[in-house]
């Protein structure tokens, strides 16, 4: 799986200078940390090293413990000298002692499978986690976007509100300018047509004079002559 942790160890064994026929060998496993590589290399080693050299190790301690590869040969004999009654060395604190350390081994196996089982649902839940977390981020990042355009689109209502008052008071006013003008303009046609007025009866007074003078003058000379 991409992005999962893993720990790589490289165990190497040198050549035994006792035993000049033992070639040097060496073994990589891999773990999950450093502290699950230790006990995963150090087991290995010793499970190799019994395959190796299974003649040097009957005598020892670790003979009671079962290899893990059931399917080899070592590990056939190893089960057939420690449980098989038959055999000339048989024990039974040695069987007793091998049978509790397979069962041990077994046990050590399934928790070992259960754990790793855990440690892959653990991770899984872990980036499930950082994706929700991904997620909700994205989601605040969003409600935040959408409350500050909630913000600007309310300020643009009262901008819009504000201009929409002003252009109405701008209306009012030329309203006004224009009755204004309307008053201002039937005043000057007033005066006008009263100034029209005066001039018209200025000149019918003026083509009425020049009559009554002509008539006083005839009427002086009537009363003259003899």
């Amino acid at each position: 799986m991409l992005g999962t942790e893993r720990c790589q160890m490289i165990v190497k064994i040198p050549a035994c200078p006792a035993r000049l026929e033992w070639d040097s060998w060496q073994l990589t496993v891999y773990g999950r940390k450093l502290a699950d590589s230790w006990e995963i290399a150090a087991r290995k080693a010793i499970e190799e090293f019994s395959k190796k050299h299974s003649a040097e190790i009957m005598d020892t301690p670790y003979s009671v413990f079962p290899l893990r590869d059931e399917t080899t040969q070592a590990y056939a004999d190893r089960v057939n000298r420690n449980l098989n009654i038959m055999m000339p060395d048989y024990s039974v604190r040695t069987a007793l002692s091998f049978s509790y350390s397979s069962a041990l081994s077994n046990m050590y196996e399934q928790l070992r499978e259960e754990n790793a089982i855990c440690r892959s649902k653990a991770r899984e839940a872990h980036i499930h986690e950082q994706n929700m977390t991904g997620a909700l981020n994205k989601i605040k990042t969003l409600k935040a976007k959408s409350r500050a355009r909630k913000i600007r689109i309310q300020e643009l209502h009262e901008e819009l509100e504000n201009r929409t008052q002003m252009v109405q008071h701008l209306q009012g006013q030329l309203q006004q300018a224009h009755e204004l003008i309307e008053d201002v303009q039937a005043q000057v046609q007033a005066v006008a047509d009263m100034e029209a007025k005066e001039y018209e009866e200025d000149s019918e007074e003026e083509e009425e004079d020049p009559e009554e003078i002509e008539g006083v003058s005839g009427v002086e000379s009537g009363l003259g002559t003899p």
